[in-house]
């Protein structure tokens, strides 16, 4: 777990997406001065992956209150990324009372078409996976990084921070494992889904040019859910705009966490 800014009245917790890890989503907003929180997922990083059976988005959702209870935040700004946002969602859907407001930066949300993910699939089939998961995307995690990171941001150029990132302790054997759970738990658990509370300040940034997600596919299942969510769609941006724009980036997640020092949404 990573922590930057004083500790007050607007904690912010963010969350990594699929294959990353805490020091890339805190980059952009490290000199806010906000209260930012931002803890390697389950199973990615230095965290231990949660059990069988509750490692997508549901069964992070339940880790996510936990989380909240052991250190003891309430009335909190969750700020996600990409698939990071599936278990914020389902907070915000179950124990609204915790959050004062949700930031979703490119947001994947709803069920999306089958993928054949040949590469991710061989490393986790049995017999063959642990070897290419140790022995090869292991041992080459530094190529198998810069792929990821040029696929995320494109159009847009890989930020020099970002090259900084540290390959081993992100492409491992435990984090290419979560990554296959929580993509093949995604559309099961997010189809359920059906709406957000509408008292609950919902902001979303996203890149037009993004190459990874669809925004359109998953921002039109977010206008079905919310009613008034808080849109930035920019063009020539990727699917890291939080590092493509960072400025605004921190502008937005400054307006939800700034702004009252209310209690949390209640139901």
């Amino acid at each position: 777990m990573l922590e930057s800014g004083r500790a007050g009245e607007n904690p912010v917790v963010l969350l990594h997406g699929c294959g990353s890890i805490a020091e890339e989503v805190m980059m952009p907003f490290s000199g806010s001065g906000l209260h930012i929180i931002a803890p390697d997922r389950p199973g990615y990083g230095f965290s231990s992956a949660l059990p069988s059976g509750e490692r997508g988005p549901v069964g992070q959702s339940f880790w996510l209150e936990r989380f909240f209870d052991a250190l003891d935040l309430a009335n909190v700004v969750l700020a996600c990324h990409s698939i990071g946002c599936a278990a914020a969602l389902h907070l915000a859907a179950r124990r609204p009372d915790l959050l004062k407001g949700l930031f979703l930066i490119s947001p994947c949300c709803r069920p999306v078409a089958f993928k054949p993910f040949i590469v991710l699939r061989s490393a986790v089939a049995p017999f063959v996976g642990p070897v290419i998961r140790q022995h090869v995307i292991a041992r080459w995690s530094a190529y198998f990084l810069k792929r990821g990171l040029r696929a995320s941001s494109f159009p847009n150029p890989v930020s020099s921070e970002l090259l900084t990132l540290p390959a081993m302790h992100m492409v491992t054997a435990a984090s290419i494992a979560t990554m296959a759970e929580e993509l093949w738990a995604f559309n099961g658990d997010m189809q359920p889904l059906a709406s957000l509370p509408a008292g609950l300040r919902v902001s979303v940034l996203s890149g037009r040019d993004d190459r990874i997600i669809e925004p359109g596919w998953h921002l039109d299942w977010l206008y079905d859910r919310h009613p008034a969510p808080t849109v930035e769609l920019l063009d020539g941006v990727g699917h890291m705009p939080h590092h493509a724009a960072p400025d605004l980036a921190r502008k937005m997640l400054d307006d939800l966490a700034l702004p009252t020092k209310t209690a949390g949404f209640a139901a």
